[in-house]
């Protein structure tokens, strides 16, 4: 039972399906229906990362249950046997192909049973859709790890095996001079809905932006969004252990947060966040709440940390925490798990927790990333504080 939560609205669930006893460990199995015939042809092959990392724990059985990794083995040990040169993009190998096989693996129960569909297209070097379809296989028995195993395999040679029928490519007709180091997965990524959305805010006018490490964590593409534009930013540097990360955008910038000279903060004095919560359910106009700091520690034993009663809630993650005079604070990054301490028979009320600004800078140095610092002012006010934060503070949206 987590006491501690971190923010982003959701991520996009891959397996709900599965919650009955299941048992580990199977290999990818085919059809003998189907024959198998190695071909040379190159070929890079796109799963969003999430489907390969899709997982999910059953408590009642105290298992996990490993779709991702059943399709990821699946690729390896059957998809190479039609073409062995096949490499899984992205990936940190630079490798050369002349087929790019885009698929999307989606685990359902929609017709009342567990099924494993596949989208696939699959494109020419110059981006050219060459064919188009998608599978279906049933998740078959109570092991749902061999069951999903099974289930992979098969979907993956019958993709293989209708590439190889179809377009009976060969090196000659489709030669390996695209480089995976050098493809632009963009066009390829799925907009419908965002795996993880959260909240990030301008730190220096070069345009650059600060996020929790968790909202921006594996995203193939990220898209900001401020003031109805939208404008992609791709990772610059992160830090897992402090939960923040760096982000550009290319966007100049007439102003950004600045952080307050020698980063102290008060028990006590008002705070203000701003981010974009709930997304789907609320707006998508900025949210902001009001609250004051209430300890200058996080949970006992955590480092960087402080407590602050400005409510948040899911997709506030890497909002900003800004005083009266529109200093920087803090990050949001987390708050106490209300459902798993309502069970224990305690009931938190604004419990959120920030990334102290002394660490942000001390990141920010380390990474050479520019930022402002200002002398405190005295009281200053909510209008202050809303216009340093408000006009500074974007959606962000991460995609597969």
């Amino acid at each position: 039972m987590q006491a501690v939560v971190s923010l982003p609205v959701r991520v996009a669930p891959a397996l709900v399906l599965f919650a009955s006893l299941v048992l580990p460990g199977a290999h990818a199995a085919t059809s003998k229906s189907i024959p198998v015939v190695s071909n040379p042809t190159q070929i890079a092959v796109y799963v969003p990362p999430s489907a390969l990392s899709a997982r999910t724990y059953v408590p009642v059985s105290n298992l996990w249950i490993e779709p991702g990794k059943a399709f990821s083995d699946a690729l390896a040990d059957v998809g190479k046997r039609y073409f062995p040169a096949l490499h899984v993009v992205p990936d940190e190998a630079d490798a050369h192909y002349g087929l790019l096989l885009d698929l999307a693996p989606k685990w359902s129960r929609e017709t009342g049973k567990p099924i494993l569909s596949v989208k696939y297209d699959v494109y020419a070097l110059d981006g050219k859709k060459l064919l188009t379809g998608s599978v279906d296989e049933p998740i078959r028995g109570g092991n749902l790890n061999a069951g999903a195993a099974t289930a992979s395999g098969l979907a993956v040679q019958q993709i293989m095996y209708t590439v190889q029928t179809r377009l009976k490519p060969d090196p000659t007709q489709f030669p390996a001079s695209g480089s995976t180091a050098k493809l632009d997965l963009s066009p390829y990524v799925d907009r419908e809905k965002p795996l993880r959305t959260g909240t990030a805010f301008f730190v220096n006018r070069t345009g650059q932006l600060l996020t929790a490490a968790h909202v921006s964590r594996d995203c193939v593409l990220m898209e900001a969004h401020q003031d109805g534009t939208t404008f992609p930013v791709t990772s610059r540097a992160s830090s897992d252990l402090l939960d923040v990360a760096v982000l550009d955008s290319g966007k100049a910038r007439t102003s950004a947060i600045a952080l307050r000279q020698g980063n102290e903060i008060v028990l006590g004095e008002s705070v203000t966040s701003v981010g974009f919560p709930l997304q789907g359910l609320l707006g998508d106009s900025p949210n902001v709440t009001r609250g004051n700091i209430s300890a200058s520690k996080g949970l006992r034993g955590s480092q960087g940390m402080f407590q602050f009663s400005a409510p948040i809630q899911p997709g506030n993650s890497g909002g900003p925490i800004v005083s009266d005079n529109g200093e920087l604070l803090g990050m949001a990054v987390s708050t106490l798990n209300a459902d798993a301490l309502a069970k224990l028979g305690q009931i938190p009320q604004n419990v959120n927790f920030a990334l102290d600004a002394r660490y942000v800078a001390m990141f920010l140095q380390r990474e050479k990333v520019a930022f402002d610092v200002i002398r405190p002012q005295g009281a200053g006010s909510l209008q202050a504080a809303n216009q340093a934060a408000l006009t500074n503070t974007v959606q962000l949206n991460c995609y597969q």
